[in-house]
């Protein structure tokens, strides 16, 4: 069996891959696997231990130049593109699969020939791919700012049917030592580096028995010479950097391509997010993870001068004595935040939304739960379900509403044109959902969006809006059939507290014969 996969991202994309990786592995071990990549990160093979059996290189670099100079013949970027495509294509690929998921890996997927094409690739001038609401999910909440509840690594993994566990915490000496990686390759990301300076003496002086050394690349060297001194720098190569991370305590860093490297190796991290940094979907993917988040802000921004966007987290929220704290409690063993119990409860209808091949399939409930509890006390699931099931209320209301409103399928088709009146009462309920701030999970996300959406004839507003309230309906069905489900164990644990769950299987019968149960009675 042999397998291409596709991965035309940037370093911390390509290394935050590596599970799903070494998952490919672990599922096909006779297989092999080649890996295209940009040639401009082919130092990754230095760090991803055999889970790779060779690497091609797309030079995109190299064709960007062609492209765009005049020294250049204007067909030479496509006779390269042409040739590699037909390397390609001699391999006589099983499988392609597409983790890039962007227009150009779709194109290069739909001119790969390959028994089995998954994820997005093109087709005829269309964009095919999207099999499961894995990808669908994955695709929609990837393309721009929309929240997910699941973390990159995690998606593409149901997405593709790969195991993609998170990394277990590596046993090691103690070392005694921090790392600090202070830049990212983005400034808008970075947390300064006169912070990092005061959180370097701060834990010299508290954690005395700790040494504390500043990770760079060789062309970061200058920048970070104007705050610390030659002593305190690590300066390194990929290589060296997973060595020094293996030996490490703990990295505190920003969103990098070395945080995912320290997630690889079991290092425990300190996670700074600001400006563009979206902890959730592409943080650190580790159970030894901790992160700091900034407030979200809107440009522009008094806080800070490199804030650019119309959003961002912003630096100045997370303070010196912050960051500190989670590096004494990551230290010492201890967890410096508790699990958001909601998101929990919302990653799980999700998930059984998602894992539904087909719509009349019942969703798994007891797995579901039983995982559940493996993360969450029934203790502290009590005390948060009421408020939960009252949001749920709200959710089903919102629906309601919107269905009430949404006019007749008829009516829209009898139209010649539209006009935002003929739904006014619809954008209404919308603006309605968008401005409580509640939708966080993103149940109404594809109902604001078909509102949104451009369409040539009056009845297909009907049908998308339509399609996205089917959707929620489903959605909230499991919802809300969850929370019976979480109610009903509860409800059983009362009981089971107060000794009736001591009683045996044979119900009644160990009291004596009268209390025998009927067999009438047992039939009904």
């Amino acid at each position: 069996m042999k397998i291409l996969v596709l991965s035309l991202l940037r370093l911390g994309d390509i290394i935050q891959q590596a599970p799903l990786l070494k998952g490919l592995r672990e599922k096909h071990p006779e297989a092999e696997i080649h890996l295209l990549l940009n040639r401009q990160f082919a130092s990754v093979e230095k760090i991803l231990e055999g889970a790779v059996d060779r690497y091609i290189y797309f030079d995109r670099e190299a064709l960007q130049k062609g492209l765009g100079e005049s020294s250049y013949n204007i067909l030479w970027s496509y006779t390269q593109v042409e040739k590699l495509v037909g390397e390609l294509n001699q391999e006589s690929y099983d499988v392609a699969i597409n983790l890039t998921h962007n227009k150009l890996s779709a194109y290069l997927m739909g001119v790969i020939q390959a028994s089995q094409k998954r994820g997005l690739y093109q087709e005829e001038g269309r964009f095919k791919g999207l099999s499961n609401r894995w990808l669908r999910y994955f695709n929609d909440r990837f393309s721009g700012s929309q929240k997910s509840l699941f973390h990159y690594v995690e998606l593409l993994g149901k997405a593709f049917d790969i195991p993609a566990q998170t990394p277990l915490a590596a046993s090691r000496k103690k070392n005694k030592l921090v790392l600090l990686q202070c830049l990212t390759s983005d400034s808008k990301k970075n947390w300064g580096l006169e912070r990092y300076f005061d959180l370097k003496r701060t834990i010299e002086v508290s954690l005395v028995d700790y040494e504390v050394c500043v990770l760079g690349a060789s062309f970061e060297r200058e920048t970070l010479l104007k705050v610390f001194s030659e002593k305190d720098l690590l300066i390194c190569d990929l290589p060296e950097a997973r060595k020094h991370l293996q030996n490490a305590d703990l990295l505190v860093t920003g969103d990098t391509s070395i945080k995912h490297m320290a997630a690889q190796v079991g290092t425990p991290i300190v996670e700074i997010a600001v400006g563009s940094s979206d902890p959730l979907k592409t943080g650190a993917y580790s159970s030894q993870a901790v992160i700091i988040q900034g407030e979200v802000a809107c440009a522009p921004c008094s806080h800070s001068q490199a804030c650019s966007q119309n959003s961002h987290l912003c630096a100045e929220d997370v303070t010196v004595e912050k960051v500190f704290a989670a590096v004494w409690d990551q230290l010492s063993g201890e967890k410096i935040l508790e699990r958001n119990l909601f998101q929990t409860l919302e990653r799980a209808v999700w998930s059984l939304y998602l894992d539904k091949a087909r719509s009349d399939v019942e969703p798994f409930y007891r797995e579901a739960i039983g995982e559940l509890l493996s993360k969450v006390s029934l203790t502290a699931l009590n005390a948060v379900l009421p408020s939960w099931e009252q949001q749920s209320l709200g959710y089903r209301s919102w629906l309601e509403k919107a269905k009430s409103v949404l006019p007749a399928r008829e009516v829209l088709a009898a139209k010649r044109s539209f006009q935002s009146s003929d739904v006014s009462e619809l954008i209404l309920c919308a603006q309605d959902i968008l401005k409580s701030k509640k939708d966080e999970a993103g149940y109404f996300q594809t109902f604001v969006e078909a509102l949104l959406s451009r369409f040539s004839q009056p009845v297909q507003i009907y049908d998308r809006v339509h399609a996205a309230l089917m959707e929620v309906e489903e959605l909230l069905t499991i919802r809300e059939t969850f929370i019976r489900h979480l109610q009903s164990l509860s409800t059983e644990g009362v009981y089971y507290a107060k000794g009736i769950g001591q009683l045996s299987i044979g119900g009644f019968e160990e009291a004596g014969k009268g209390l025998q149960r009927d067999l009438e009675d047992a039939e009904l």
